[in-house]
């Protein structure tokens, strides 16, 4: 593991915001969510939804050229966050939303990037509506998921409903990922607040 980023788990797992397994291979799986997918452009746009401990946003920015805004809703988890984007040289091009990912989606963020990433955020169905907000026409939301699961937990039709398509899921140094692309223009009322998104999912 590159030594800074060796410091920035070892104080993630130490405040308790990533488990030690998830801290050994966390750049190893972070590298998995662009395994399928486009790698950014210079001039893209990507968020990391509940950043947390930093992964995958803190790897995937030191490992693209893109602008990245990693969204958490902690205090404290912006708080290391801010400090290890320090650490890593991240500072020009990385950004700590410190905010509720629903009030995020809501902001200046609409409709502007294109890729957004989920590691451990939430159900599918949940995952699904906060993200799609924050993704312009073709960007691509890829999530970390138990292999062999996808077809049972990404329900095919609420995903159309909320203007995604499947674009392919993948194995990377043995975790399992999946992608949907954005096709259509989001509806102005999704997603809906977060205490209705949790009670009643669409999937």
């Amino acid at each position: 593991m590159d030594t800074n980023f060796e410091e920035v788990f070892d104080l993630a797992v130490s405040n308790g915001f990533l488990t030690s397994e998830a801290a050994a291979g966390g750049v190893q799986h972070s590298l998995g969510f662009l395994a399928g997918v486009p790698i950014p452009l210079p001039t893209d746009i990507a968020v990391d939804l509940g950043s947390g401990g930093g992964l995958p946003g803190l790897v995937l920015a030191a490992k693209t050229s893109c602008r990245w805004y990693l969204v958490d809703r902690s205090e404290r988890r912006c708080s290391f966050l801010e400090w290890a984007i320090g650490v890593l040289g991240l500072s020009g091009r990385t950004e700590v939303v410190h905010s509720d990912v629903v009030r995020a989606v809501r902001g200046e963020l609409r409709s502007r990037a294109n890729l957004v990433t989920a590691r451990g955020f939430g159900s599918p169905g949940v995952t699904a509506e906060c993200a799609v907000g924050f993704l312009a026409i073709d960007g691509k939301l890829v999530i970390s998921e138990p292999p062999n699961e996808f077809e049972t937990r990404w329900a095919t039709g609420p995903l159309r409903k909320l203007g995604f398509v499947n674009f392919g899921s993948w194995r990377y140094e043995g975790s399992g990922f999946f992608a949907v692309r954005l096709v259509e223009e989001v509806s102005p009322g999704i997603p809906r607040s977060w205490r209705t998104i949790t009670r009643s999912p669409m999937f």
